[in-house]
């Protein structure tokens, strides 16, 4: 039988046999095989394999975006960090050394200090790593995993208890003796980590053999996890093997298949390496976790496990577990090993009778989670909502469901491509589809964790301040309603100039003073205008918008694309993809072109008879050796070498000449100043309307 013969569901578990070359040849040999050119399940499958991506159930049927990734995460993957360092978290080893007052500075650990950020940076000594696959925050915490199913650690995990032991470098994280380490050149499963996940204060990983590791202490060795009352076994496929842990902020996680989702008290921390490599820990079944859809049904009064469903994914907040199921629903377990509620409660409020809602995913951490629906719909959850729920459920007097147990509805999340969640102490970010990040919530005491810049430059992107933090206030009547991490260094140069306003101080004056009093209705239109700039940033000082879009092709995937978003504490960091070449193009559109000299001696002697051109060059000539035996040429040519490197370090750009925006504010009164009332991209918004994708 010819191979187009076959069915398409036998060719498709055909295709994971083959390599890159080998599908591509394949698809290539007919117009039949070609539709399978960018068949999702086979890029999806080989891309997690090679590079041990997490898994990203909103994206997992866009073949051409695996492919695209399988082609470019060897090359141009970077981890970039941001907010608070305290303790050397973001992997940025500048350090500002601080003088105790009336004494002596002296280098010593106690007077060191790492400088936080308030924009995206990448991490340095990243070459340590080799090509990064994902990265998780933790509360003092950066992780990073790479292909070979290595783990590196920045910063500190149990900051609290051992303060002085953090680390700006990348640091491999290890194993006791007897297991060794998986190298490039020397794999072995049971210490090469498939998955892991990063707690306040430790890690867990789950090695490609099915073992348990947990990390709790910066210098020492991991300890694999067992259980009293629960067998596992390393055999992938069979009844008790973990398919997928979570590490909360007191807790941790693992699902066991065939026995549900299993949770521990995290190990207790210690100063030294024990004798043992493993330790045995008290652990609960969630009840009615452990169905699977493929085991036959039985008769009579169905199960409770069958009436919960197959659980897809859960999580583990600080003091409760939430899962969804594959019936379209989602349930809450408290976190405790004496728990006597029978069975999980259900968030009857998070599901919807609808046709195009499907529940797909769900995000969270600390407080804070996020479910997400097939139809674009995000909705938002915390300890509060659970904690309702929950006392509800156990009342003997009827409670009817009020505010509190509905999630909210956050109209910049709705129908807006969000793939990803992140969750701080107090801010979180979204991961749009586009590669694009955005920042909501509270940047506790400044420290950069929006990732949108610092002091007055937040105040213009409407990061105002609120209590000694800043509150990020976005306006109901944005179409978009979003604030945009930006990396492009020239966009933020920008942003620098615009809020200094350099030589226009008088005319801006008292715009200038609505941005250092942190005017919150001055800031949101400021913040609107600026995200609309940088939209269509790509496209150079002449782009245009119509709706929000710019229908640019290639806009896409811009220079900077983000795979990955994570969050903790009071820090953020990102995965990103960066094209050089596309960057250096955007750049280049902002650059000013130097104006082509002239040569004034061929322009002065044409039209003069040969006898003057003669004696015209002769004189040259004896001018110009006469420098050469002087020196002259050799220190002009050095001269003006030096003023190239530096113009070329130094670049002139178009916007230099740009004034602080006068806009129209949403009262309809317009700012101060003489300058005219600069134009919107897109139009200006309609102040009266709300949100269109609430």
């Amino acid at each position: 039988m010819p191979l187009t013969e076959l069915p398409i569901d036998v060719l498709v578990l055909i295709f994971p046999y083959l390599s890159a070359p080998d599908f591509l040849s394949l698809t290539s040999s007919c117009k039949a095989l070609l539709t399978f050119r960018q068949e999702p399940s086979f890029w999806h499958g080989l891309t997690a394999e090679t590079f041990r991506l997490p898994p990203q159930p909103l994206l997992r049927t866009d073949g051409a975006r695996w492919q695209w990734l399988y082609k470019s995460l060897a090359t141009q993957s970077h981890v970039f960090t941001w907010g608070n360092n305290e303790k050397g978290n973001l992997g940025h080893v500048t350090q500002v050394l601080q003088r105790p007052p009336g004494r002596t500075l002296r280098r010593g650990p106690g007077h060191l200090r790492y400088q936080s950020a308030a924009v995206p940076s990448k991490i340095q000594n990243e070459t340590a790593v080799g090509i990064v696959s994902d990265v998780q925050c933790g509360g003092w915490s950066t992780v990073l995993l790479n292909p070979v199913g290595q783990l590196f650690l920045i910063g500190a995990l149990n900051a609290e208890r051992f303060p002085s032991r953090s680390t700006a470098d990348p640091t491999r994280l290890t194993f006791p003796p007897g297991y060794p380490p998986t190298t490039k050149d020397r794999y072995d499963p049971a210490t090469a980590i498939s998955r892991y996940s990063v707690g306040r204060s430790h890690v867990l990983g789950l090695s490609d053999s099915g073992k348990i590791w947990e990390w709790s202490n910066n210098n020492l060795k991991a300890k694999f996890v067992r259980f009293i009352s629960v067998d596992i076994t390393e055999n992938r496929q069979a009844r008790g093997s973990v398919t997928r842990v979570a590490a909360g902020w007191a807790g941790s996680s693992a699902y066991v298949n065939g026995c549900g989702i299993v949770f521990w008290k995290n190990m207790p921390g210690s100063g030294e390496d024990s004798e043992t490599d493993g330790y045995l820990t008290q652990s609960k079944v969630v009840p009615g976790t452990s169905y699977e859809r493929h085991q036959a049904q039985s008769r009579g009064e169905p199960s409770l496990d069958t009436r919960i469903g197959e659980v897809i994914n859960h999580i583990v907040l600080d003091h409760y577990i939430v899962f969804i199921t594959h019936k379209n629903k989602v349930f809450v377990y408290p976190v405790d090993l004496d728990s006597v509620i029978a069975e999980p409660i259900e968030l009857t409020t998070f599901s919807e009778n609808s046709s195009d809602f499907h529940i797909e995913d769900i995000q969270g951490q600390m407080c804070n989670f996020g479910v997400f629906s097939s139809n674009g719909t995000v909705l938002l959850g915390n300890s509060d909502l659970l904690k309702a729920f929950v006392d509800t459920s156990q009342s003997t007097i009827y409670q009817p469901l009020d505010e509190r147990h509905q999630p909210k509805l956050l109209p910049a999340l709705q129908k807006s491509s969000v793939i990803s969640l992140a969750f701080g102490d107090y801010h979180f970010h979204a991961l749009h589809s586009d590669g694009t990040i955005s920042s909501y919530g509270t940047e506790p005491r400044g420290c950069g964790a929006f990732g949108l810049s610092s002091m007055n430059l937040a105040n213009i992107r409407g990061a105002v301040p609120s209590n000694g933090d800043r509150r990020l206030s976005l306006p109901s009547w944005s179409r978009n309603g979003r604030r945009t991490v930006w990396f492009e260094q020239e966009k933020l140069l920008w942003l620098s100039h615009l809020s200094n306003n350099k030589g226009h101080e008088n005319e801006a004056e008292e715009r200038l003073g609505l941005i250092r009093a942190a005017d919150e209705e001055a800031c949101q239109v400021w913040g609107e205008w600026l995200e609309r700039e940088g939209r269509v940033w790509h496209m150079g000082p002449s782009a245009t918008m119509i709706n929000d879009k710019t229908y640019d092709a290639d806009a896409d995937k811009g220079a900077y694309f983000a795979l990955k978003i994570t969050a903790a504490g009071w820090h953020s960091g990102a995965l990103v993809l960066v094209d050089e070449e596309k960057a250096e193009r955007v750049r280049q559109k902002w650059v000013v072109r130097p104006t082509p000299e002239i040569d004034s001696s061929q322009t002065h002697n044409e039209g003069q008879n040969p006898l003057i051109q003669a004696v015209y060059g002769a004189g040259m000539w004896l001018y110009e050796t006469g420098r050469q035996f002087l020196g002259l040429a050799e220190r002009d040519a050095l001269q003006t070498e030096n003023q190239e490197t530096l113009t070329n370090q130094r670049p002139s750009y178009v916007w230099e000449s740009d004034v602080l925006p006068r806009l129209k504010l949403s009262s309809g009164e317009e700012m101060p100043g003489s300058a005219p009332l600069a134009e919107w991209k897109g139009g200006e918004p309609d102040f009266n309307s709300g949100p269109s994708n609430g």
